[in-house]
């Protein structure tokens, strides 16, 4: 028989090492480098923080990489989801438990450079022209209570590609677009050469801050906690460091 002082030590133990709080954290997200990206293997700055997150808390985070439409719709109908990178938008403002901020938005209308004939001084204007849009997204939700309408000047796509393959094929005039690193980035990806594209119209409507996020119905405790270490690890420097090793501008550093 162990004896009972030195029972009771292993289970202490036994406890520290395994904290009640520990879980598995499920994550979906899509292709948004350099913020999030599979290829060639998960890195990014949202994804490689929610990481850092879970690992303080002595959780482990399971990522699946899904369409945008899919990846937004398990958000909507599945408590305690991380979602990243999520525009924090009125609308969501008190559904989502906001964790931290990765990046400003900088929502702009873009055109081709060689098509100056595409030069729409508001909204309105820009309702002469075809638009690509994502489903799901918020700018094509945006658009749609702006007067636009799918089939007269809206084309809805399932990811950021296909809208830029459009717009440079000619086959849509403008495409909105969230962030500009992403956007020539994701370019540069098909081998295209993103100094073809120009800003036609900001969009501080849609100019949100992207965030990570747990999904509507989480456990607000699990979500202030997350919070708290996002905040813990930007005091430490965590986020600026990784930063710098993925070697993007300051703008794209987290915050509050």
């Amino acid at each position: 028989m162990m004896p009972r002082p030195l029972l009771s030590l292993l289970l202490c133990l036994l406890l520290l090492s395994n904290p009640a709080t520990a879980a598995v954290i499920h994550a979906v997200t899509t292709e948004f480098p350099p913020f999030q990206s599979e290829q060639p293997a998960p890195w990014g700055l949202a994804l490689e923080a929610a990481q850092a997150l879970a690992a303080r808390n002595g959780d482990t985070l399971a990522v699946q990489f899904l369409p945008w439409p899919r990846a937004y719709q398990m958000a909507e109908t599945t408590p305690g989801l991380l979602i990243f990178c999520l525009g924090r938008t009125p609308q969501r403002e008190a559904r989502y438990g906001w964790i931290g901020r990765i990046a400003s938005g900088d929502a702009r209308l873009w055109r081709l450079a060689d098509r100056p004939e595409v030069n729409p001084a508001t909204l309105q204007e820009a309702q002469r022209w075809q638009l690509g849009v994502t489903a799901r997204d918020m700018k094509a939700d945006y658009l749609l209570q702006q007067g636009f309408a799918y089939e007269r000047n809206l084309q809805q796509s399932s990811d950021d590609l296909s809208n830029i393959r459009k717009l440079y094929a000619g086959r849509i005039d403008l495409l909105p677009f969230s962030n500009h690193l992403v956007l020539a980035w994701r370019t540069r990806e098909l081998g295209l050469d993103p100094r073809l594209l120009q800003p036609v119209l900001p969009l501080p409507a849609l100019s949100n801050p992207l965030y990570l996020a747990f999904s509507p119905g989480t456990a607000p405790q699990l979500s202030r906690r997350y919070a708290r270490l996002f905040r813990q690890l930007q005091r430490e420097g965590v986020f600026d460091r990784l930063r710098q090793r993925l070697q993007l501008p300051r703008e794209t550093l987290p915050g509050d």
